[in-house]
């Protein structure tokens, strides 16, 4: 089987995806392999081992056979790994493409859904306000209720956008000097409030209160956000969270440990994939994946690590400067 028996595109995807044509490897590697059998009979050509009087004697027939056995043997052998490479290759890139269709589906879906959605949590907002008519209290924590469910769905809406733009190749950014001590205190802010309704503790090292850094000021907000998200999320009630910043040479290090429940060994190799959950917690998965996909985008790297038998402490190291790289 060629690689005409195999869907063009699907190939074409399967090759964007390795960053490489399987098949010339295969070729190479199948050359490399042929040349040891070839340096053996050339050895016995120019040796003294092969000479015309073993050609025109009976061993000279059995020499006959065995190379044309070993020539079959090779073309036999070589074929059926080609055609093996070719099935792999197909149903690999058709497993891809069809992730592709569904990621699209779901964007699709997400997008049709996102502005009914907007128009509900207006409304509701409105409610509450007494914009339609006086509220009681009871009706007001119901619409409260109503309010928190909607803008949770919006998030996760959100959040399968998000995925979409960067699986489908789609995630830019606008690289610019940013105050990285700016964007931890604006992050921070959104959740003084949940940290103090759960009476966690929070606590803050930062090196320095003017950390520069070359980025998307948006996104590297999303990457704090995140994180302390998953922090608040999965701390108990009168927990802690430490986060901590500090220069690593030319890098950025940023720790953010709490002390809830330690991670399984078997999720921590799984914890960045997509609706991927530490536990049976609330939340699609969907955030740490994110984070991971922007951490790289900006050249970066996230893992997490136990936090001394306390809890879990995740780990991000961002180039403070890509210009240099790129010079």
């Amino acid at each position: 089987m060629e690689n005409k028996n195999i869907d063009k595109s699907l190939f074409n995807l399967m090759t964007q995806e390795l960053k490489e044509n399987p098949h010339r490897k295969f070729h190479t590697a199948f050359a490399l392999m042929s040349i040891i059998p070839f340096l053996v009979f050339l050895y016995l050509l120019v040796g003294r081992l092969f000479t015309i009087d073993i050609l025109s004697g009976n061993i000279g027939f059995i020499v006959a056979i065995a190379a044309f056995i070993s020539v079959c043997g090779f073309c036999i052998g070589y074929s059926i790994i080609n055609r093996i490479l070719n099935k792999v290759i197909f149903y690999a890139a058709k497993a891809k493409h069809s992730d592709q269709l569904k990621s699209t589906f779901v964007a699709n879906v997400s997008h049709e859904l996102k502005n009914p959605l907007s128009v509900i949590e207006v409304n509701v907002y409105n409610l509450i306000k007494g914009l339609a008519g006086k509220v009681t209290e009871n009706q007001k924590r119901v619409l409260d209720l109503c309010r928190g469910v909607v803008n949770r769905m919006v998030n996760l809406i959100n959040s399968l956008l998000d995925l979409h733009k960067i699986e489908a190749g789609m995630l830019d950014g606008k690289r610019e000097l940013c105050n990285f001590s700016q964007i931890l205190d604006e992050q921070v802010k959104e959740f003084n409030a949940l940290f103090n309704k759960k009476h966690i503790k929070l606590k803050r090292e930062v090196s320095s209160t003017d950390l520069a850094l070359w980025g998307d000021r948006e996104k590297i907000g999303r990457i704090i956000n995140n994180l302390l998200g998953n922090a608040a999320k999965y701390t108990p009630d009168g927990g802690a969270v430490n986060l901590r910043v500090r220069p690593d040479k030319n890098l950025l290090r940023i720790e953010c440990a709490n002390n809830g429940p330690s991670i399984p060994p078997e999720k921590i190799a799984k914890i960045f994939d997509k609706f991927e959950r530490a536990s049976l917690e609330e939340g699609a998965g969907l955030g740490l994946a994110i984070t991971k996909d922007i951490v790289e985008f900006h050249k970066g790297k996230i893992w997490v690590e136990d936090w001394a038998g306390k809890g879990s402490k995740f780990i991000v190291l961002l180039p403070r400067d890509l210009r240099r790289s790129q010079r």
